[in-house]
C-alpha cells in the first residue's frame, strides 16, 4: 500500500492524476485513477465521461487491491507515455 502511494506522489509531480480509495462493506476497496478531462487525448484508453482511466481496482484484500492498482496504472503509463 505504502509503495503504492509513494509511486503516485511521485507520479503526480510529473503527471497530474486524481485518485479516489474508497471502502464500504458492500464493493469492499476501490481505487480509482484517473486524468480528468483528458480522454480525447488517450483515445485507447478506458474513459469515464471526458475522464481517462489510469485503473480502477476492486477487492476485498487491501494489499491484493493495492498491487493491482500499482502494476494497473504502471502498465497504462508504460502503453500511454512510454513509460513512468
Amino acid at each position: 500500500m505504502s509503495e503504492f502511494l509513494k509511486f503516485i506522489d511521485d507520479l503526480r509531480h510529473r503527471f497530474p492524476v486524481h485518485v479516489e480509495i474508497t471502502y464500504n462493506k458492500t464493493c469492499d476497496w476501490c481505487i480509482y485513477v484517473y486524468k480528468r478531462g483528458c480522454a480525447e487525448d488517450y483515445p485507447g484508453s478506458d474513459r469515464n465521461g471526458n475522464n481517462a482511466i489510469l485503473c480502477s481496482e476492486q477487492d476485498h484484500d487491501i494489499e491484493f487491491c493495492f498491487a493491482k492498482a500499482h502494476v494497473a496504472v504502471k502498465e497504462w503509463m508504460c502503453e500511454h507515455e512510454g513509460g513512468y
